[in-house]
């Protein structure tokens, strides 16, 4: 695998991570889209493509967002799967079943693997947008 390919999966990863903290946080915290985009002067339509991961959030964006909000912009960078468990424990301690938001949560978190996913091969090289499919490399 080349250093680009290698360095633009660490970078997806990198944004799935931010994608899911930031789905979780919203939830949670019962906010919209629209909200959220509203926080930043972005449509819903332009904050949903950054939870998918189909478009990248700003450095900046991601700032206000969390100072907004009074959210840690660390938390961002941290296991989402964490942060969610944690949570479940710390305001559901000894339930057996999970609660609503979580199970939302998880199924965003889906979505987005899904369409981060496939974007992702689109903007590598081997992605032929005309034809919709992937491409081996031959030189």
């Amino acid at each position: 695998m080349s250093k680009r390919l290698r360095r633009d999966e660490i970078n997806l990863d990198a944004a799935k991570k931010i994608a899911k903290n930031l789905i979780a946080h919203r939830i949670w915290n019962g906010l919209t889209q629209t909200q959220m985009g509203d926080t930043i002067g972005v449509s819903f339509q332009q904050y949903q493509k950054m939870e998918k991961c189909v478009n990248r959030i700003y450095a900046e964006d991601l700032e206000v967002i969390c100072d907004t909000y009074k959210w840690d912009i660390a938390m961002m960078y941290t296991s989402p799967e964490g942060v969610l468990r944690e949570w479940c424990d710390r305001i559901y301690p000894n339930s057996e079943k999970k609660p609503h938001e979580a199970e939302c949560i998880e199924r965003k978190w889906n979505n987005t693997e899904t369409s981060a996913d496939k974007y992702y091969k689109r903007r590598t090289k081997s992605y032929n947008v005309i034809t919709n499919k992937e491409e081996s490399w031959n030189g």
